[in-house]
This record gives structure tokens, sequence and C-alpha cells, in this order.
């Protein structure tokens, strides 16, 4: 069985960026398990370090949580939220792990600086995301 390690994403390994894709402090957020599979493909060069704006959808087989995919079959052809932080879902020793984080599910953000926002996915959020 994969190892869970609960302090990753929180711990050292979760860093404090900017959440500049958040136009207002008023939103609401919960605590996801980021699948180690997840990769944020546009962030050349650090595939598995997952950048702050990144548009997140649910494994339906495991519960976990990935990039959101529109050709997906798994469940993450929904999103469902937008990562409010970085989270790398890989460890010190280079070994893939499933790593904790933060997604925004209520609130006011640029559009323009989500990572993998298309309008499937702005038909998915509706209702909980307002975007500008």
């Amino acid at each position: 069985m994969d190892k869970i390690h609960p302090n990753v994403g929180f711990g050292a390994e979760r860093l404090n960026t900017p959440t500049e894709f958040l136009l207002d402090s008023h939103t609401m957020e919960r605590g996801v398990c980021i699948d180690k599979t997840a990769r944020d493909a546009g962030n050349s060069g650090k595939t598995t370090t997952l950048r702050p704006g990144l548009v997140l959808g649910k494994i339906s087989g495991t519960g976990k949580y990935a990039q959101y995919d529109p050709s997906a079959n798994d469940g993450t052809e929904v999103a469902t939220g937008i990562l409010k932080d970085q989270v790398k879902v890989i460890d010190e020793d280079a070994t893939a792990v499933d790593a904790m984080g933060a997604q925004v599910i209520h609130g006011l953000v640029d559009e323009s600086a989500l990572i993998g926002c298309d309008s499937a996915a702005k038909a998915d959020l509706a209702g909980q995301i307002i975007f500008a």
C-alpha cells in the first residue's frame, strides 16, 4: 500500500507562494489529498511541483485529486476546484508521494492566471467560482 505523508504539502514541502489568481480574500477552501501521479505539465522542468492556480479534478477510484484533464475518463475530466498553494508530489528522496494541499472551491479568481482552465472547467465550477 502506498504511503501517505500527511505533512508533505503542509510542512516543509508546502511553499507559501503568491496566490495571484485570487482576487478577493473571501474564499472557501478544503484540504485535499493530491495523488502522487499528479503533474503540472506546463511547469517546465518541474512537473512534479504543482503551481497555485492549477485546476483540479477528483479521481473517482481513489478520491484523491490531480490536474483537471478534459480528455480523461477517471473523474479528473470534471473540474472540482483550484489548487491554492504550491505542492510537490515528490519527497526529498525523489520518490513520488501523495501530498496534502488546499483547494479553493468558492471565490473570485482571475481566469487568466489559472492553469488548465477551459470552457468545460468553467462550466463545472459555475456557481462556485466567479471568473473575472
